[in-house]
């Protein structure tokens, strides 16, 4: 099997969709050099018009997360981000060799090259896989269990050490076999020191991950409550356009003149939806020169950037009597979620 270095660098506002020519493995995504807020940015795959989310990561919290996404040739995959920061995913290609022994085959790959120190700077950097890894150190510690015995022990080159665990449980039982005045061999269990590192290496990350991501979950849930909590009473605006405020958004509100970029899904009242655009670039136009139907010019004034409304437009405000046949009648109220993804 013969690999390459594999990336893709994912920019907000954008998606990178690919059939797949050559099989690759994701292996890690990291946030990128500079970042546009404290905010989480998610990544998301689409396969088969499905939509998946591999991991989310926040500045300050996670901000790095290790993957084991396959992909194969002939797939087809679209990648994007929900967020404001910009993401790097790395991995490698995989070519398969007619020679190359199978996947259920042993592995070439002997950790007892490196010492603990470089073994747990490649788990963190993604570059090995802890579970195979320990799946290695197992295999090898049952092999020399078969032949160990007190003499190898003494000459053995290997650098010995107990875990914690096992200290106490020799002291307890030293103790127990003082007051009994006995006296018992203890012969401890041992473990390369190699071993050892790697498993509280591994044990210590996921342990890692998971409160991590309790933590985030946690205060998601605590946002979501506020966020209810807090809810803003529509605005009553202009010539009759109502404008719910979904999400608050961070910086400044934007003003009439300025150049702005817009997600939006626009429907009947009935919930017929009759146009939108929700991924790639955004519609971008003059607020207030009359580019757009009056009832967005009115309604996005105030917004800050990754703000959310949901407009309800008056057929005034709208396309009138005429309408816009087919897809819009006349006297047609109408109703737009909208989202401010940037402004200039």
């Amino acid at each position: 099997m013969f690999r390459g270095f594999w990336a893709l660098k994912i920019t907000p506002g954008h998606t990178y969709t690919q059939t797949v020519d050559a099989s690759f493995r994701v292996s890690n995504a990291a946030l990128g050099l500079t970042l546009t807020d404290e905010q989480r940015t998610s990544v998301v795959a689409t396969v088969d018009g499905k939509d998946f989310v591999l991991c989310s990561l926040t500045p300050g919290k996670i901000e790095q997360q290790p993957l084991d996404l396959w992909m194969t040739e002939g797939e087809e995959i679209t990648f994007e981000s929900n967020g404001n920061n910009e993401i790097h995913l790395t991995g490698n290609f995989v070519y398969e060799d007619e020679e190359d022994e199978d996947e259920d085959g042993p592995c070439d790959f002997n950790y007892e090259k490196f010492d603990p120190a470089e073994l747990q700077e490649m788990v963190a950097e993604g570059l090995i896989d802890p579970n195979r890894l320990l799946d290695l150190a197992s295999s090898d510690e049952e092999e020399e269990d078969e032949d160990y015995d007190s003499e190898d022990a003494e000459v053995d080159d290997r650098i010995i050490e107990l875990t914690a665990a096992e200290e106490q449980m020799l002291e307890d039982e030293g103790e127990t076999s003082s007051s009994d005045n006995e006296e018992v061999e203890q012969q401890p269990k041992k473990k390369p020191v190699k071993e050892v590192k790697i498993k509280k290496q591994a044990e210590k990350k996921r342990k890692e991950a998971e409160a991590e991501e309790e933590d985030a979950e946690a205060s998601a849930k605590k946002a979501k409550k506020e966020k209810k909590e807090k809810a803003v009473a529509p605005l009553k605006l202009q010539g009759g356009v109502v404008a719910e405020v979904k999400e608050e958004g961070t910086g400044q509100g934007v003003k009439k003149g300025a150049r702005v970029g817009m997600y939006y899904i626009g429907k009947l009242t009935s919930g017929r939806v009759f146009d939108k655009n929700v991924k790639g670039k955004p519609l971008w136009f003059r607020l207030g020169a009359g580019e757009v139907i009056k009832g967005w010019d009115v309604g996005i004034v105030g917004m800050m950037k990754g703000g959310e409304r949901r407009l309800t437009i008056p057929a005034a405000m709208a396309y009138g009597k005429r309408g816009a046949p087919p897809d819009i009648p006349a006297n047609a109220t109408l109703v737009f979620d909208i989202r401010l993804v940037d402004f200039k």
